[in-house]
């Protein structure tokens, strides 16, 4: 990323920081899987508006990635590996918590993440539909996180998921996702989807929107966060979960469901 582009980075960064306070509706846009490609990560860091980078712990250009969104002043988060349903999808994540690993295992390789991916806001799963639905599991990960002043992303790959749930137990601010943009990658999908969190963070006074750094929804975020709405506009993560948790629990209604991925 050029200079020009780090002064532009930041620039949109505080023009929407501003946006968000005026703004009637806040949208929180958190792209997912960041730290197999810096390339696909500076496209996200250049998209216009402050984006929140999810970035895996041990991926190969985590550390690349991480240094360029300080440059930037991105916010990020941890997107710990979780384990999933089945039991061997995603087995070979490095850095994968599961039900059935020893405590001390778990604490350790927890703590390695978090130390893997400094200048976090919070943390959210990565998968994670068999271990966000263990209660046990949960309420020893938001132990660890307890005390460290970081936010939990729920990001609901199960509607059994406790991990909200044992979050606001420890008094760990916490929000869920509300639209996974690209779980269909088509620009006709991914346009339904966009339009469907704009309805939720009109309906609600916010909605968390997760993307992929894929190329079909970078292409239409460059756009579609260029030429928001006036009554919407992109916030943090920090900034939702600093408001009044009684707005922050509200569910979707039948109209407005959190769609799972059993992932």
């Amino acid at each position: 990323m050029t200079g020009r582009a780090l002064i532009l980075a930041a620039w949109l960064l505080i023009r929407c920081a501003d946006a968000a306070q005026a703004g009637e509706a806040s949208l929180a846009v958190v792209i997912d899987d960041l730290g197999y490609s810096l390339v696909r990560a500076e496209r996200v860091m250049a998209l216009p508006a402050p984006v929140t980078l999810a970035v895996l712990p041990f991926a190969p250009e985590t550390p690349a990635i991480l240094d360029l969104a300080r440059r930037t002043g991105h916010e990020i988060i941890l997107h710990q590996p979780m384990e999933a349903l089945p039991q061997s999808r995603g087995a070979s994540i490095p850095g994968l918590l599961t039900v059935d690993m020893p405590a001390g295992h778990f604490e350790s390789l927890m703590d390695a993440a978090l130390r893997a991916v400094p200048g976090i806001v919070g943390v959210n799963n990565h998968t994670g539909s068999r271990l966000t639905q263990d209660h046990a599991a949960m309420r020893r990960l938001m132990g660890l996180l307890k005390g460290r002043d970081l936010l939990f992303l729920d990001s609901r790959t199960t509607p059994a998921t406790v991990a909200y749930a044992m979050a606001r137990e420890a008094r760990i601010p916490a929000i869920e996702r509300d639209v996974f943009l690209d779980h269909v990658p088509r620009r006709d999908a991914i346009h339904r989807e966009f339009q469907r969190a704009l309805a939720i963070a009109r309906r609600d006074g916010h909605a968390v929107l997760i993307a992929h750094p894929y190329a079909v929804s970078l292409d239409y975020l460059e756009e579609a966060l260029a030429a928001l709405p006036p009554d919407v506009a992109v916030t943090s993560l920090r900034r939702l979960t600093d408001r009044d948790p009684v707005t922050l629990a509200r569910h979707g209604s039948p109209e407005s469901p959190r769609r799972s991925l059993g992932q």
